[in-house]
C-alpha cells in the first residue's frame, strides 16, 4: 500500500511528462485508490482545485475538498492524519510546479529580451550604415554639382532646365547683408555661362583690335613705300 506522504527528493523524481494531462495525475492515480477512492472519479476534483486557485488561497477550498474526499472514502473515512498528509502533499507539489513554471517563464522572457535586443542592435547598425551611405552619396552629388566640375554641355543644360535649391532665403554675404550671388542652380549656371561668354567676347574683341592694327600698319607701310617710289621717280626726272 503506497505511503500518503513523500519526501522532497521523491517529489523531484516524480516524472511530470508533457504527455500527461496534469502534473498531479501520476501521484493521484496511486494515492487516491490507496485511500479508498476511485481516481478517475475524484482526481478531477483535486486537479481542478490546483488549477483554479491562486497563490493567495487561504486553504479553505482545499479543506472543503479534503472533507469531501474523506467522506467519500471506503477505507479511510476515520483516518484524519491520512487526509492531512494528502493535503500537505498536494500543496507542496502545487508549489513546486508553480515555482518551476515561474522559472520557465522568466527564462523565456530573458530569451525573448535577448532576441529583441539582438534584433534592435542589428537594426541600429543597419540604420547607421544606411546613414553613412546616404551622406556619402550626398557628398558625391554636391561635388559633382559644383560648377567648376561641370562640363560646358551640362552648364548649358542647367541654364535651360536648372532647378531651385529649395532655399527661399537670400544668401548672406560676408558683411551680413544680402549677397548678390545667384541662389539657384539655374542662376549659377546662367552666371557661369554669361561669364564664359564675356571671356570669349573679350578675347574676340582683342583679336579684332589686333587684326585692325595689323591692317593699318600694313596700309601705312604700303603708303610709305609708295611715297618713297614717287619721290625717287621725281628726282630722276629733275636730273634728266
Amino acid at each position: 500500500q503506497p505511503q500518503l506522504g513523500t519526501t522532497k527528493q521523491q517529489r523531484n523524481d516524480t516524472p511530470y511528462a508533457m504527455s500527461e494531462d496534469h502534473y498531479l495525475d501520476s501521484y493521484l492515480s496511486e494515492i487516491l485508490p490507496a485511500l479508498g477512492l476511485d481516481d478517475e472519479t475524484y482526481a478531477p476534483y483535486v486537479t481542478g482545485y490546483a488549477d483554479e486557485n491562486d497563490d493567495d488561497d487561504d486553504g479553505e477550498s482545499l479543506d472543503e475538498l479534503m472533507e469531501l474526499l474523506q467522506a467519500s472514502s471506503e477505507s479511510h473515512g476515520e483516518d484524519d492524519a491520512a487526509w492531512q498528509s494528502l493535503r500537505k502533499e498536494i500543496l507542496q507539489r502545487r508549489e513546486d510546479h508553480l515555482s518551476g513554471e515561474n522559472v520557465r517563464k522568466e527564462l523565456q522572457a530573458l530569451e525573448i529580451q535577448a532576441t529583441s535586443h539582438a534584433n534592435l542592435q542589428k537594426e541600429i547598425e543597419l540604420a547607421q550604415q544606411n546613414a553613412l551611405e546616404v551622406e556619402a552619396r550626398k557628398k558625391t552629388e554636391l561635388e559633382s554639382n559644383k560648377l567648376e566640375n561641370m562640363s560646358a554641355d551640362k552648364i548649358a543644360l542647367m541654364s535651360q532646365y536648372g532647378y531651385e535649391d529649395g532655399n527661399d532665403d537670400a544668401e548672406i554675404g560676408h558683411d551680413g547683408g544680402e549677397s548678390e550671388e545667384p541662389v539657384s542652380n539655374r542662376d549659377r549656371a546662367a552666371a557661369m555661362s554669361k561669364q564664359n561668354d564675356q571671356k570669349l567676347k573679350s578675347a574676340n574683341t582683342q583679336t579684332k583690335q589686333e587684326a585692325r592694327q595689323e591692317t593699318n600698319k600694313a596700309k601705312a607701310d604700303k603708303n610709305a613705300k609708295k611715297e618713297e617710289r614717287r619721290k625717287k621717280a621725281g628726282k630722276r626726272e629733275r636730273q634728266a
